[in-house]
């Protein structure tokens, strides 16, 4: 097992700080495989920075208020359930601070219809090793400043602030407009009491941005920070968006459209710890012969 382990982490130690901007990405190459069996409907990903040979995934819609782990290529996974009500439609996760620790963050933010007067995060603090069951941090309620909106992208930045991108308020995902980008800041994620209401902070202009692509190109699936807060992981359905800038600080800044080796409805995608490159996977599981977790990484120099 420790063997195992050490070559896990010299697959995630490559080239480039996460502080550097990727002057050229190489093609996704298959990195892993979702074990299907448990991972039937794959919608949030992320890769753990304080324990080695460890990824954390969802499922979407119907799965019930639980996450899995797995080892860094899927394998040996095991699910865990988080006491607490049951979600509606839970499309993402992040890592990210809650005080001096780590949390697990799950989103509920799905809604096709765009009818739902708010969304739900339940906060799980991440741990050496997990049971069969854990209690969660607390649970923060949100509602959006505007009315109701669509979205399976978010992630919690280092300073502890949630960003949230939206996706059409569409069944047929057949009209892609702009991303809508909310914040939740880390004072208003500690309160696990009152309802507390996003700020809209700016919006992405996916269609201008992805227009050499089909439209479900503009689509956001998924959404990471990475860990120095520097750059942004925007996933679509077809390609990805890397934010060279810190949205901390505003939603302008140079960026890259990355080509993928697109997966059939691609809703997953995190960060390397080091920043070097970032993996993504398929919600189609049962669609897709291996179920292919994909890894892209910056070439070197």
């Amino acid at each position: 097992m420790r063997a195992l382990a050490a070559i896990a982490c010299s697959l995630l130690v490559t080239s480039p700080a996460a502080a550097e901007v990727c002057e050229a990405w190489a093609p996704a190459q298959a990195f892993g495989a979702l074990e299907v069996s448990l991972i039937d409907e794959a919608s949030g990903l992320e890769v753990s920075d304080r324990h080695p040979d460890r990824l954390y995934h969802n499922n979407d819609s119907g799965d019930g208020l639980r996450f899995y782990v797995s080892d860094l290529k899927g394998q040996g996974t095991r699910a865990v359930e988080i006491k607490g009500d049951q979600p509606l439609d839970i499309e993402e996760m992040s890592l990210g601070p809650c005080g001096r620790k780590t949390c697990l963050y799950l989103g509920d933010i799905g809604d096709n219809p765009a009818k739902r007067e708010g969304v739900v995060f339940t906060l799980v603090v991440e741990k050496k090793a997990f049971g069969e069951r854990v209690k969660a941090l607390r649970t923060v309620r949100a509602r959006y400043p505007d009315g109701p909106h669509n979205a399976e992208a978010f992630a919690v930045h280092p300073d502890g602030d949630l960003y949230l991108a939206t996706k059409p308020a569409d069944a047929k995902m057949m009209t892609p407009g702009p991303a809508l980008v909310y914040r939740l800041s880390a004072a208003q994620l500690r309160n696990g009491k009152d309802v507390q209401t996003f700020t809209k902070v700016g919006e992405i202009d996916l269609p201008k941005i992805m227009a050499a692509y089909p439209f479900p190109g503009s689509i956001a699936t998924a959404l990471d920070i990475a860990s120095d807060g520097k750059r942004a992981l925007l996933l679509t359905y077809v390609a990805a968006l890397v934010l060279d800038f810190d949205i901390a600080k505003g939603l302008s800044g140079p960026h890259q459209v990355v080509s993928l080796d697109t997966l059939p409805q691609q809703e997953a995608a995190a960060w390397l710890p080091d920043g070097s490159g970032f993996l993504y996977d398929t919600e189609q599981t049962r669609r897709v012969k291996g179920a292919k977790i994909n890894q892209v990484l910056c070439k070197a120099p």
